[in-house]
């Protein structure tokens, strides 16, 4: 299907989740569309449909390695 994932980001479910307790995230680019999804997983069940499939009207870039925000 032409669709290639990004590197996928965990985030916890909450502040004092149990290890592995969570979402994974990641973005897919389409490219037969040419567009972005974003696909949100539950951590615990990776074997099971996404929690949720954001379309996104554009491409997002591949980055080169992993995310950086300032906490």
């Amino acid at each position: 299907r032409n669709n290639t994932p990004s590197e996928p980001v965990f985030v916890p479910r909450h502040k004092n989740s149990s290890e592995g307790e969570g979402f994974i995230l990641t973005v897919v680019y389409q490219g037969n569309k040419n567009t972005s999804d974003l696909y949100i997983l539950d951590a615990m069940n990776i074997d099971k449909k996404p929690l949720a499939i954001i379309h996104l009207p554009i491409r997002i870039p591949f980055g080169f390695h992993g995310n950086w925000v300032e906490l």
